[in-house]
């Protein structure tokens, strides 16, 4: 069985062909994809409808199993994540090369949310560039 499968059924669903594709796509993505580039990396493995996949996305998301990020121009990217573990972290944005990567090291803190809030998720984005990219920020 496949790591997508089994997260899947660890959650007590059903890993649907469509399901274990798009999770087993954001698994191996190096850093978080948009719609269309998961519907590019599907390409070798079948045909897949373009609004089942986002379907499926949002799915993944709702499950626990993957989460969002906005992107820039309000493109959302999706990243695979554990159901067991919270989003509380940040996420690094290149403004060269547009990839979005988890910087699960830093999360940040709520020192002063009032005590009857509950944080479910925490987004913080850093835009800056890549080792890839590879260019100094001018100043």
């Amino acid at each position: 069985m496949n790591k997508a499968d089994q997260m899947i059924q660890e959650i007590g669903e059903r890993p649907t062909a469509v399901r274990s594709a798009v999770l087993g796509v954001l698994l191996n993505a190096g850093s978080a994809l948009t719609h269309p580039e998961v519907l590019e990396k599907l390409k070798s493995l079948g045909e897949f409808d373009r609004v089942t996949v986002y379907r499926v996305l949002d799915w993944l998301v709702i499950h626990g199993l993957a989460h969002k990020v906005a992107g820039t121009g309000r493109a959302c990217r999706f990243q695979a994540t554990h159901p067991d573990t919270t989003h509380r972290h940040a996420h690094f944005q290149c403004i060269e090369c547009g990839k979005i990567c988890c910087l699960t090291e830093i999360e940040p803190e709520l020192a002063n949310l009032p005590k009857h809030f509950t944080v479910e998720s925490i987004e913080l984005n850093i835009k800056g560039v890549c080792d890839d990219c590879g260019r100094p920020i001018s100043r």
